[in-house]
């Protein structure tokens, strides 16, 4: 392979990565760079960066150590420079896991679909297509990101189905959900929405049954039909569609699976967006072979 390519869901919450050798995944939170009386580590996730000019932590760390909440910068677009750092830490971690050889990549991103529009997807592009100089834990590195894609959150986990028919994805993340309407493999757009909440933004993140009755009004309003075939997927997505099939009764959890050698391997709902990025980044760029 003279390049690798990969999908990257960079999560508020955490950062989902699929690739040709697998998945992985690490908390998204940032925090800036301090100096450390006592080192403790919290986490395998763990990380201190510098990445052109910003110095700071992530990982399981940042969620414990920052001063200023959780860190995390939640809304309805990735286009900021968190979501650079936590590309380019997804990489970073790929690399070191899997196949730590490489420097050249490309790959496919997420944006919410209520902002998928083409200069907010521009933007996301021009932010990370290019050289970067990281340094990661103590170990520096260059990588050369040479293609970007940007594709719908919710509606790029439809490529874990890629069936012919009508189909609605509701993806629940930490800072939005994501409805989509997929018809005959084509993303409709007055069928399909971003919500502005998330289970890391709503009072009370135990009340299941609360947040499914607001995906539930959320989604009639786009006109949802109560026998339509519904896909959940989402960290939360086992623990909701009880909640969800009370009005949607041929929901089921949406499983993800990535090729691996003759067969398929299934992963958690979590990365059905990060697998549906990685297929069509492989349809953009070509396969990983």
């Amino acid at each position: 392979m003279e390049r690798l390519i990969l999908g990257i869901d960079a999560g508020n919450h955490r950062g989902k990565v699929a690739g040709p050798f697998g998945v992985d995944s690490f908390k998204t939170n940032i925090c800036e760079w301090f100096e450390r009386d006592v080192e403790e580590t919290f986490g395998s996730d763990d990380m201190e960066f510098e990445i052109e000019g910003r110095k700071g932590f992530a990982g399981s760390i940042a969620e414990v150590e920052d001063e200023f909440g959780n860190g995390t910068m939640y809304g309805d677009s990735k286009a900021h420079e968190d979501t650079k750092i936590r590309v380019l830490l997804a990489i970073h971690r790929y690399l070191e896991r899997y196949c730590p050889h490489f420097e050249k990549i490309a790959i496919v991103t997420g944006q919410p679909i209520k902002r998928h529009k083409p200069n907010e997807k521009m933007a996301i592009s021009l932010m990370l297509k290019g050289t970067h100089e990281i340094k990661v834990n103590g170990k520096v590195r260059t990588l050369y990101i040479e293609e970007v894609g940007v594709a719908p959150e919710g509606s790029a986990a439809f490529w874990n189905i890629g069936k012919m028919g009508t189909f609605r994805i509701i993806d629940i993340g930490s800072g939005t959900v994501n409805a989509a309407t997929i018809k005959d493999k084509r993303h409709v757009n007055n069928a399909s929405d971003t919500f502005n909440f998330g289970m890391e933004t709503v009072k009370n993140k135990g009340d299941l049954n609360t947040i499914a009755r607001g995906i539930i009004r959320n989604t009639t309003k786009l006109k949802w039909n109560k026998q339509d075939k519904v896909y959940i997927c989402g960290g939360i997505a086992e623990g909701i569609i009880p909640h969800l099939v009370e009005h949607y009764p041929n929901a089921e959890i949406l499983v993800p699976g990535l090729s691996r050698g003759n067969g398929v391997k299934s992963f958690q709902p979590v990365f059905a967006n990060a697998i549906g990025f990685y297929a069509l980044a492989e349809g953009a760029f070509g396969r990983n072979e």
